[in-house]
C-alpha cells in the first residue's frame, strides 16, 4: 500500500476512533504490530517499560527480555512479539495521524476494527 493510500485522520479523529473501539481507558487501547501480528494495550508498553513513543509505533517486543535463545526476530510473520521498530528502514505502520502543528505520525493499526480495512 502506498502513503497516499494509507488512512490519515487528524489526532483528534485518531483518538475519537480509539475511544470508539475501547473506551475512555488509555491503557486498554490495543494495536496490531505491522510486522508480526502481535496484538498489545497501552498497558503491555507501559508495563514493559517502553517509552511513551514508542505504543503503537515500535512492537512492544523490542522492551520485553529477549527469548531464551536471546534474540527476537525483527521481522516475525505471525505469533510475536517482535522486535520492529517503525522508525526504521523498513516502514510497515499503515496509519498516518497527524498532530496539530502537522507533524505526521506513522502508526499501528487498531487491532480491533482496522482503520486500514475500513478504507478499503
Amino acid at each position: 500500500m502506498s502513503k497516499s493510500q494509507q488512512p490519515t485522520l487528524a489526532r483528534a479523529e485518531w483518538f475519537d476512533a480509539a475511544i470508539d473501539r475501547y473506551g475512555n481507558d488509555a491503557e486498554s487501547w490495543k494495536f496490531r504490530c505491522p510486522s508480526c501480528g502481535h496484538v498489545a494495550s497501552v498497558k503491555d508498553w507501559k508495563d514493559a517499560k517502553a517509552p511513551e513513543g514508542a505504543v503503537g509505533f515500535s512492537c512492544v517486543g523490542r522492551y520485553l527480555q529477549k527469548l531464551e535463545d536471546g534474540e527476537q526476530a525483527a521481522f516475525k510473520n505471525k505469533g510475536g512479539p517482535c522486535n520492529y521498530a517503525g522508525g526504521g528502514l523498513f516502514k510497515l505502520n499503515p496509519i498516518t495521524v497527524v498532530a496539530e502543528d502537522g507533524a505526521e505520525h506513522a502508526m499501528f493499526d487498531f487491532a480491533d476494527r482496522p482503520l486500514k480495512e475500513a478504507s478499503q
